[in-house]
């Protein structure tokens, strides 16, 4: 039989003690048992939760993403106002999200470069539940009439956007402040959201 826990929030303080560590060394200084003894725990209590590192951080990430995705949910789910304005805010708001939560891990780009493919494959329900809340904002600025008909091309366009995006998201804007990338963000939704004004029946 396997150890019984005696810490039911075991995984929580762990994650807590590693998102404080990795703000203030770096994910790729940061070790196990740097972990534990902030935690308060034995290195051992650690594999009772998490059989390595790399773990710790997809769990931490996926913890951020899950309170991102709330946030955007919160802010699709308004009835009134301009259904582009709150996909403009909606997107503009997680870009800030994104760069805390790069902040809090200090990942660089070689370390997702590194996990590339598994970071992926383990935040894939993310980023697709991104898209559609993107895909169901269009929807609605098509039936308000901000925006021609896109002929069942939302998913489509919902894609182009995020991939406009791509360049100026954490890590590749590193260095940059928040305010400064949400502000460019913004600008590019801006170029991007009255071109769909115009051209949304193109594919």
């Amino acid at each position: 039989m396997g150890r019984k826990k005696i810490l039911h929030n075991r995984d929580s303080l762990i994650l807590d003690a590693a998102c404080l560590l990795f703000s203030k060394t770096s994910y790729e200084r940061t070790t196990l048992d740097d972990i534990a003894f902030q935690a308060g725990i034995s290195k051992g209590s650690i594999y009772l939760e998490f059989p390595s590192k790399e773990e710790i951080l997809y769990q931490l990430l996926q913890r951020f993403k899950a309170q991102e995705l709330a946030d955007m949910r919160r802010i699709a789910a308004k009835k009134s106002g301009s259904p582009l304005g709150q996909l403009k805010t909606m997107l503009v708001h997680n870009m800030g999200t994104i760069y805390d939560s790069m902040q809090q891990t200090q990942l660089s780009m070689e370390d997702l470069m590194q996990s590339r493919e598994h970071l992926y494959e383990r935040l894939k329900p993310f980023i697709e539940a991104r898209l559609s809340l993107i895909e169901s904002l269009l929807e609605r600025a098509e039936t308000a009439g901000e925006i021609p008909p896109l002929n069942g091309q939302q998913a489509h366009k919902a894609h182009l956007i995020m991939l406009a995006l791509r360049g100026v998201l954490p890590p590749y804007r590193e260095g940059t402040p928040r305010n400064h990338l949400q502000a460019e963000g913004a600008e590019l939704l801006d170029l991007v959201l009255n071109g769909l004004r115009h051209h949304a029946a193109t594919v």
